[in-house]
């Protein structure tokens, strides 16, 4: 893709999930005798059951913290990654078994790689690792490997059913990580002395999390009858199509902030359709476009942006490059590199 490009990279950063009372992980259950005055003042004013869950679910997290001899076995596991042709041509069964298959590949491999992840959170140091909104994703993903881990054997479709919904509700969870994740480098930002380290800890982390979400999301398409789809790969995508709804959702964004917006021209071979995954176009575009159309000072390499770097980090994941080509006074061109996964030479694997 080349683009003539004047803006400044805009990053989709809000405010994340709530904050986590410190004081909180430690509650543990009443015990049944006479408890003091402070906790029958507690008890007047809250739901015990509530309260109790809350302090289980809270106690399990900090043990984890102290006691991961299962989390780190499942991180010296390997990961199993998978080309995109190996998804698209295993194809859909009548009798569901593609379901199934894809289910019990999840079981053992999400908390393989959720372990990796816990691994590099563990990796960084200490007074990074300890900022309230880091240590809040690295919770998440501790509570992630141990409600996947504990699941049992995918053994019928009402088990792949109850382990759907799992998925479904952990990705939801794990929605605001790349948010979250900017917000607490930001915050400790005065205390980074290796940029290094962290910028291989964020391309790390921010790509593992898009080749979980592809793989999580993929299984739950595999339920969907949609003829132009397997999973989520799409057996006839239109680079075309895809571009004009990243372009009009650019220029919209571009005329409610600035009053207008440039008019954009497609060309090349517009016509051409081929299987591809939408799923990590869907980020890479959008922040393209956005420093095309803003018509702002580029400025690509921002420390911890999570915009274009994190777009040449998915590029690279799937196979890819992104390339930016300044020229001084003319303007500076883009060019987004992807590879085919029809299966016929060399792809990435997922």
């Amino acid at each position: 893709m080349r683009g003539r490009v004047t803006g400044q990279a805009m990053e989709l950063l809000g405010s994340g999930a709530s904050r986590i009372s410190v004081s909180r992980l430690f509650l543990s259950t009443p015990a049944k005798a006479a408890a003091p005055l402070s906790d029958r003042r507690f008890r007047s004013t809250s739901s015990m059951s509530s309260y109790t869950e809350l302090a289980r679910e809270r106690s399990k997290t900090v043990t984890s913290f102290y006691n991961q001899s299962a989390i780190d076995a499942s991180a010296e596991k390997p990961s199993v990654r998978l080309t995109p042709a190996t998804m698209l041509y295993a194809g859909k069964s009548p009798d569901g078994q593609h379901v199934l298959s894809s289910g019990r590949y999840l079981h053992k491999e999400l908390p393989v790689r959720i372990a990796h992840r816990i691994k590099g959170f563990r990796s960084l140091p200490f007074i990074i690792g300890c900022n309230p909104t880091i240590l809040q994703v690295h919770e998440l993903y501790i509570r992630a490997y141990h409600m996947l881990s504990d699941f049992p054997a995918i053994k019928d479709q009402e088990t792949e059913a109850r382990y759907s919904k799992l998925v479904k509700q952990l990705l939801d969870d794990h929605k605001d990580v790349v948010t979250m994740l900017a917000e607490g480098f930001r915050e400790c930002r005065k205390h980074i002395t290796d940029e290094t380290l962290v910028r291989n800890f964020l391309d790390t982390t921010l790509t593992s999390r898009l080749g979980i979400r592809m793989l999580a999301t993929h299984h739950l398409a595999l339920h969907e009858d949609n003829p132009d789809f397997v999973g989520i790969i799409c057996r006839r995508l239109s680079p075309k199509k895809i571009i004009e709804k990243w372009v009009d959702f650019a220029r919209r964004l571009c005329e409610h902030q600035y009053g207008n917006s440039p008019r954009v021209r497609i060309n090349g071979h517009v016509a051409a359709r081929f299987p591809f995954i939408p799923l990590p176009l869907d980020y890479i575009l959008p922040e393209l476009l956005k420093n095309n159309i803003s018509v702002m000072p580029l400025v690509f390499s921002s420390r911890f942006g999570f915009g274009l770097p994190t777009s040449r980090a998915y590029a690279e994941y799937l196979g890819g490059s992104l390339a930016i080509q300044s020229m001084q006074g003319i303007g500076t061109d883009v060019y987004l590199r992807l590879r085919h996964i029809d299966g016929k030479g060399e792809s990435f694997r997922v």
